[in-house]
């Protein structure tokens, strides 16, 4: 099985963990699915050729007679979707004294990536991690997101994250026997591409699955304990709203079929996921390149564990929520949507060259592949891999797993799955490797010109990660490259109440997780591990409040 030949990120980070101290890096793509096995999703779609291509991924909504409606339910909240989200909006509202039913398209909730990037919390402070600066931080953040978030959602999370961890922790973590692993570590070389601050993640997966099952069905019990109710295999089709535009309810179909609407007193609140597996969406949304590597190499994998199964035969990750929304009067952020981009081969980086299908170097290879794919989307003849060129002597890692002395050990766990070549010259791995061997030689001959010079004058690697590739044999690793989600969705105010074009708040309708746009820039950012869930809960937590509040 394609699951057997591949290594997990998870395995390696755990074997890492093993060897001498990467622990403080599981679930670092906290938003990532687990068993993926790297395997394009079926149907995948066309890809995308030039512009934003001109389809139709909205429609409309579909036409619900009153007479199909087989029943009312009356609610004071509807919370859709019962993931990171979910259980957060659904556990404040609760909490705040509302009636709140919580819906599941799904036979149970589909959230992967352990680690969730808190912020100065109490609980983190007593686990011996340092405060931080909320502003430092948060301009970071919004410096990696290319200043394309709306900063009062960052502020959010940089200011109320922490309160929120102490809260759920007393309420629902600790008496679950859920309690976080709390990462420790020093901040990475002041120049290096990748400057996770580590110390901000929090690793909640008992079995170090890299999953959120146990944490998310945390909440569920809560939820349910506290008077809350839990749905599952109900899927929201259409927001129902009165004359004046507020929303009111929502139309659902039931595990039957059958059309149900809820009726909401204070509001429905939208986490509904991602939309990365509706190929219209992503023909529309994308660029080109984009829009073809999401389609073609699309890992994303509902199931949060495989005891929590997907059970639907409908799509996952469609996008629906998104378009409800719009349909209601929301509008969509636009412009290069952020992503979520991993190795499916065990490691976030290449190291220490890495060449394309022809067998040159293009790019900087301390580049994170979770925080940023563009280089791989841009690949002659549309290729989702690169060949990581080793020498056998030693070499420093690239920043994220900066470890003395673990190099041939990381390496030789990456090489025991993923596909691998050795060879005494580089003439006779380029063949090994159909790449033309001209082209492999000069760039391994330019690439140790530049390590020993300690300036690497044609892409600006910091030279403490150059080593020259001299000592045979020499190694290849093919590094391939996967599409796992989207974090973009509809613009949200501070209180993550949906707003139209002209940003006047569509009353009773909310959202959170990957339904919010304006969140992450172009793609994840390179400071905060775990920050997309972070996003998830402190957003949907202020949702669950505020629609309470109503």
């Amino acid at each position: 099985m394609e699951e057997e030949r591949k290594i997990s990120r998870r395995a390696f980070l755990g074997g890492a963990a093993a060897l001498g101290g990467a622990a403080a890096l599981g679930g670092l793509a906290a938003c990532s699915p687990t068993d993926s096995g790297g395997a394009p999703a079926d149907g995948g779609g066309a890809p995308a050729e030039g512009g934003p291509v001109a389809v139709d991924w909205l429609g409309t909504p579909p036409e619900i007679a009153e007479a199909d409606i087989s029943a009312t339910i009356d609610t004071d909240v509807l919370v859709v979707g019962s993931a990171m989200a979910g259980v957060l909006a659904a556990y404040k509202a609760v909490k705040d004294g509302a009636k709140v039913v919580m819906i599941e398209r799904n036979g149970s909730p589909h959230i992967s990536g352990s680690g969730v990037g808190f912020f100065n919390s109490r609980y983190q402070q007593e686990g011996g991690q340092p405060v931080h600066d909320e502003i430092g931080v948060m301009n970071q953040v919004i410096n990696e997101g290319n200043l394309r978030v709306d900063a009062s959602l960052v502020a959010l999370w940089a200011y109320h994250s922490g309160e929120i961890l102490d809260e759920i922790e007393a309420d629902v973590l600790g008496p679950a026997g859920l309690s976080g692993r709390i990462m420790t570590g020093e901040a990475l070389e002041p120049n290096d591409l990748d400057q996770y601050i580590v110390s901000f993640h929090v690793d909640f997966d008992p079995n170090e699955r890299d999953s959120l099952e146990a944490f998310v069905y945390a909440f569920h019990d809560w939820v349910k304990a506290n008077g809350g109710e839990v749905v599952f295999e109900t899927t929201a089709r259409k927001l129902v709203q009165d004359e004046s535009g507020v929303v009111t309810g929502c139309i659902c179909t039931n595990p039957e079929g059958a059309y149900v609407q809820y009726n909401t007193a204070k509001g429905v609140i939208m986490c509904a996921g991602s939309y990365g597996g509706n190929v219209d969406m992503v023909n529309y949304f994308c660029y080109p390149s984009m829009a073809h590597f999401v389609n073609t190499y699309n890992a994303y994998n509902a199931k949060a564990s495989d005891t929590a199964p997907v059970t639907i035969e409908e799509k996952m990750d469609d996008g629906i929520g998104h378009k409800m929304m719009v349909w209601a009067g929301g509008i969509m952020e636009e412009i290069d949507p952020s992503y979520q981009s991993w190795s499916i081969d065990g490691y976030s980086f290449a190291a220490p060259l890495a060449v394309n299908n022809q067998g040159k170097r293009f790019f900087n290879e301390c580049y994170s592949s979770l925080s940023t794919s563009f280089p791989i989307y841009e690949l002659p003849d549309g290729v989702n891999y690169v060949w990581q060129i080793v020498a056998s002597d030693d070499f420093n890692m690239p920043p994220l797993l900066p470890i003395p002395g673990m190099t041939r050990e990381i390496m030789d766990m990456i090489a025991s799955g993923s596909e691998f070549y050795e060879a005494d010259t580089l003439e006779e791995l380029a063949g090994m490797i159909n790449i033309p061997a001209e082209n492999l030689v000069a760039t391994v001959e330019r690439y140790n010109e530049l390590a020993r010079a300690g300036k690497d004058d044609d892409f600006g690697k910091p030279p403490w990660h150059m080593s020259p590739i001299e000592q045979p044999p020499f190694k290849a690793y093919k590094e391939n490259y996967a599409f796992y989600g989207m974090s973009s969705g509809v613009k949200v105010n501070r209180n993550l109440e949906v707003v139209d074009k002209n940003w006047n708040t569509i009353p009773g309708l909310y959202a959170a997780g990957n339904c919010v746009g304006w969140r992450m820039g172009s793609g994840y950012q390179n400071v905060v591990p775990g920050l997309c869930n972070a996003y998830s809960a402190v957003h949907a937590y202020f949702a669950g409040k505020n629609a309470a509040a109503r």
